[in-house]
């Protein structure tokens, strides 16, 4: 399972460094909703490929964490990375600047994502999430994104709108960026209970488990950020699920 998604490439006990500035309680509530895995913007609908793989027996309850944990290690680094991008993009204020550099990194992490489904289950959850928080806050930058998302191509991906959001609030980025892997995770996890025979207890203690591995992904996205490296990864198992996904007899997620 590894060997196909590509061997883990972050540190199994990553280092403990600093968090950066506390969060302000009206902070950590936004936070806390916004990464609510409940958020309605459609992820229960998607599995992004994991439904053909149990479909296909690839992927059991045994092999589980094995898959998470090596997932993480690539799709989520790369979600990650752009993120931070997302995030960084607030301190962006000259509107003509920030819509071509929105545009930009939307159509990039497009070319990322070589399934069709999960390229569309990623701008989909995008465009849901900025309508979602129409009329939450004023912000000008919020409104211009909200119009791409809206009323042009619709190319909004989740991680950028979320990253983009969290800095808008000014909600600490390394925080932010550990709050939405979680989330991501969390996802993951609900989608398998309904794939597998995987029991809440049995879920709830595989996403603690994960936390290590939350807390490496988010320290090595940020390193990508600072050395301004571009994002990639090696995950054909995955690809081929999400590819494969629309040929199923039966389906119960959107990709």
């Amino acid at each position: 399972m590894a060997a196909l998604l590509g061997e883990p490439s972050v540190p199994e006990s990553p280092t403990q460094d600093s968090p950066g500035p506390d969060l302000m309680p009206l902070q950590v509530l936004q936070l806390l909703q916004l990464c609510d895995s409940a958020l309605p913007v459609g992820g229960s609908a998607h599995s992004f490929g994991l439904e053909t793989l149990v479909a296909e027996e690839l992927l059991t309850v045994e092999t589980l964490e094995e898959f998470l944990h090596a997932y993480l290690t690539e799709a989520g680094l790369l979600e990650g990375v752009f993120f931070g991008r997302g995030h960084r993009l607030a301190q962006v204020t000259e509107p003509g600047e920030f819509l071509t550099r929105w545009r930009a990194l939307n159509a990039e992490l497009s070319a990322l994502k070589l399934a069709r489904e999960s390229r569309q289950a990623s701008t989909m959850m995008g465009r849901r999430l900025l309508h979602l928080v129409q009329g939450w806050f004023s912000e000008e930058r919020l409104a211009l994104a909200q119009q791409v998302a809206l009323r042009e191509d619709g190319t909004s991906h989740y991680a950028l709108a979320a990253g983009l959001l969290c800095g808008l609030l000014g909600i600490n980025e390394r925080v932010a960026l550990a709050a939405f892997l979680q989330q991501q995770s969390a996802a993951l996890l609900a989608a398998c209970q309904r794939l597998l025979p995987l029991g809440q207890r049995r879920a709830m203690l595989l996403l603690w488990q994960l936390k290590p591995t939350l807390l490496a992904v988010t320290g090595q996205a940020l390193g990508y950020l600072e050395r301004g490296e571009e994002p990639w990864q090696w995950t054909p198992l995955v690809e081929l699920g999400s590819l494969r996904h629309p040929h199923l007899e039966t389906r119960l997620f959107i990709s």
